[in-house]
């Protein structure tokens, strides 16, 4: 052999040059193998994702993945192959095949690891892929974000509803244009604070973007890591080590998200301890305080601290960035659908009762009993716009694959369903499929369709958050509806309105894996019913309610809230957030709603 690897390669030049070839043809072998003779080289799809899971990668980074993934179907059909493994299908009859039945039997692929904290070791529950752990840890939470726990809670959601809806007057009283995105988000992630760790992160009043989580950074971040399976530790690994600005800020964005995380669990546990300590029960069971006191069923431990950051650290990305996302897309599509709107307000006006200084807001109960119309809208934007829009791939496992649609897909596939791919499926929905209708859900063969919408996922692993979800857009939605008339603030896009312009036009959306709005929804507002110029801080204090202590709250919140005034507020993003004696001290004192951080800090 050594004589004959010197007759061909006599020379170090000759010994690279067939070294070059070796590698020549071991690659031409892999892309032959991939394209014309692996178990999915039937299906089509670009070529490059028949031989490189960095297609999908890329895809992600132009923030248009979903919507090309729509093309691609578009042209190809119900079956495409996205990556050497990877199908994506659209067959309505893949979606309870997939999600509801699989189970154990088809789990969630590698693509899951890359949603973890930054640290990378123990997963969240959107991110484990083992079923057995799983199983332990969703019913720890399912509890704190079901209907009779979201109904308990709703004071507080309400609490933050009314600073919104005095941020909103504010604007509408002085006829400033203002950005409903940046305030719906503000909104979420400050209810996010109450359900989670049992404080607002204070950004309503605040009204700095700075402290907002950098929660797009992560999920683009963990998408794209996550479409190439085979790198996605080396990555984690490697890629904060690269000295680049836009890197570093990146990775210093996810680390004040897991610090964010970090501060809040100490802090409960804190509070757990001296609770503990003392002998009392007033610590209000939030989300986090039930996963601390959760115990394992066979062994009887708690999760460890590092368990709970990453739980945590999920509440944070997960729980702000979808709800922000969907309710601006709502009222989106509203505005540019000024005869949905029109419906939907006259349902809201003639079903439901005034607001007043006691109500300041509708309860979910009330939006179920009361506005099926409005619900249909709501319905109709997640079908239109659903935001969770990352393939959600599971593996096939069985050794004799599983059949859609009349195709066999073989054992070790990647399937999945885009959601905003199958939510445009001419074929499912009809060429009508871009116009937003809400009335279609009302012929009896789409209403059928409705337990195949993927806006939430489906089956055991579906989103855990979407009751609270579905409470917050029902709860704005209906209030916003029926205290202010929202207008577009550009006009040339309200005259183009007006011509029916927009009529099966989608918004321009971007998506990190979650689709959003790309750009702000900027709007004017005006009061329907208060006298102009009353303002929400001049109001009798006294008929503000008072359930467990939130009128000195609300109070303070809103004084602060309206005079429009930036206010360096102590929260838990910078130090701690509200408690019950801060607001009854800032309630009490006229100048300390501008002056929180040096009169009542302490």
């Amino acid at each position: 052999m050594t004589l004959l690897l010197e007759q061909f390669l006599p020379t170090p030049a000759g010994a690279l040059l067939g070294s070059g070839v070796c590698v020549a043809l071991w690659f031409g072998g892999y892309v032959i193998y991939r394209v014309y003779f692996h178990p999915l080289a039937r299906f089509p799809g670009p070529f490059l994702a028949s031989v490189t899971d960095i297609w999908q990668a890329y895809q992600i980074l132009t923030l248009k993945q979903p919507y090309n993934l729509t093309e691609l179907h578009a042209k190809y059909g119900q079956f495409v192959r996205y990556g050497p493994d990877k199908l994506s299908i659209t067959a309505e009859d893949a979606i309870p095949l997939i999600y509801q039945k699989g189970g154990r039997v088809m789990p969630k692929t590698e693509f899951y690891d890359a949603f973890g904290g930054p640290a990378g070791t123990n997963p969240n529950t959107f991110g484990m892929r083992d079923e057995e752990r799983h199983s332990i840890r969703r019913p720890h939470m399912s509890h704190s974000f079901s209907i009779s726990y979201v109904k308990e809670m709703e004071k507080y959601l309400d609490e933050n509803v009314l600073i919104l809806r005095n941020k909103i007057a504010g604007y509408a009283d002085r006829g400033e244009t203002f950005n409903l995105k940046q305030l719906i988000q503000s909104y979420v992630i400050d209810v996010l604070g109450e359900l989670a760790f049992s404080q607002s992160f204070g950004i309503q009043v605040a009204d700095d973007e700075s402290m907002v989580p950098p929660v797009v950074e992560h999920t683009l971040f963990a998408s794209t890591i996550g479409a190439w399976p085979a790198m996605t530790s080396t990555l984690k690994k490697w890629l904060p080590k690269i000295p680049r600005k836009g890197m570093q800020t990146l990775f210093k964005a996810r680390a004040a998200c897991a610090s964010l995380a970090s501060r809040c669990v100490k802090r409960r546990i804190a509070a757990l301890e001296e609770e503990k300590a003392n002998g009392t029960d007033e610590q209000r069971k939030d989300i986090l305080t039930n996963l601390i006191l959760a115990k394992d069923p066979e062994t009887g431990e708690n999760l460890t601290q590092s368990d709970l950051e990453t739980e945590a650290f999920g509440f944070i990305i997960a729980g702000t960035h979808t709800t922000t996302a969907t309710t601006t897309l709502l009222f989106w599509n509203l505005l540019h659908n000024p005869d949905v709107m029109d419906r939907c307000v006259e349902e809201v006006v003639d079903k439901l009762p005034d607001l007043s200084s006691d109500k300041v807001a509708y309860s979910v109960t009330e939006v179920e009993a009361s506005l099926p119309f409005l619900r249909q809208c709501v319905r109709e934007n997640f079908r239109s716009v659903p935001v969770f829009t990352m393939p959600l791939p599971r593996r096939v496992m069985a050794p004799e694959g599983i059949v859609v649609a009349g195709e066999r897909i073989p054992q070790g596939t990647s399937v999945a369903v885009c959601n905003h791919a199958f939510h445009h499926d001419p074929e499912v929905w009809g060429a009508d499929h871009n116009v937003f209708d809400p009335s279609r859900w009302e012929e009896a063969e789409n209403a059928k369709r409705a337990r195949y919408l993927m806006h939430f996922g489906l089956g055991g692993r579906q989103c855990i958050g979407k009751t609270v979800a579905q409470t917050n857009i029902y709860k704005l939605a209906s209030t916003l509806l029926r205290e202010f008339d929202f207008d577009l603030a550009d006009a040339e896009e309200r005259e183009a309105v007006s011509r029916g312009d927009f009529r099966g036009i989608l918004p321009p959306l971007i998506s990190v894996g979650i689709s959003d709005l790309e750009g702000p929804l900027m709007v004017t507002a005006e009061r329907r019913n208060a006298t102009k110029g009353q303002t929400l801080s001049e109001l009798d204090w006294s008929e503000l309610p008072n359930r467990d202590g939130i009128k000195p709250r609300i109070r303070a919140l809103l004084k602060a809230s309206f005079e429009q005034k930036p206010v360096k507020v102590p929260s838990v993003i910078q130090t701690r957030a509200f408690d019950n004696a801060q607001l009854n001290k800032l309630s009490q004192s006229p100048d300390c709603a501008v002056k929180l951080s040096k009169t009542c800090s302490g």
